[in-house]
């Protein structure tokens, strides 16, 4: 979870300070930094990564709350969906990619 609430921290703070209040690309970039950030919680989270990925994706949507005219609220929505979305499918890839002995 610290991994993936990292990523999510420094992917937002990138984003929002990064990239222009009014930029068109922002919201590509701060879903990208949140899929990769659920991905994280989902791959180290192997017991519960749905509940992993909420927890990662929180600082995004406080982030965006506090700094919300650099962020839409769609965003700050779409951040909490994006992060246990991108951690349950990188566990099931895991989960399933994995060789079965003979």
């Amino acid at each position: 979870m610290l991994i993936g609430c990292g990523i999510n921290i420094i992917g937002a703070l990138v984003v929002i300070f990064g990239l222009a209040p009014n930029n068109p690309d922002i919201a590509g970039s701060w879903m990208l930094a949140q899929f990769i950030s659920g991905v994280w919680a989902g791959v180290f989270g192997a017991n519960s990564p749905f509940l992993n990925g909420i927890v990662a994706g929180i600082p995004a949507v406080v982030l965006s709350l506090v700094f919300g005219d650099r962020v839409p609220w769609l965003l700050s929505v779409m951040a909490w969906f994006i992060v246990p979305a991108a951690a349950l499918v990188a566990a099931a890839l895991m989960r399933f990619m994995r060789r079965r002995e003979p």
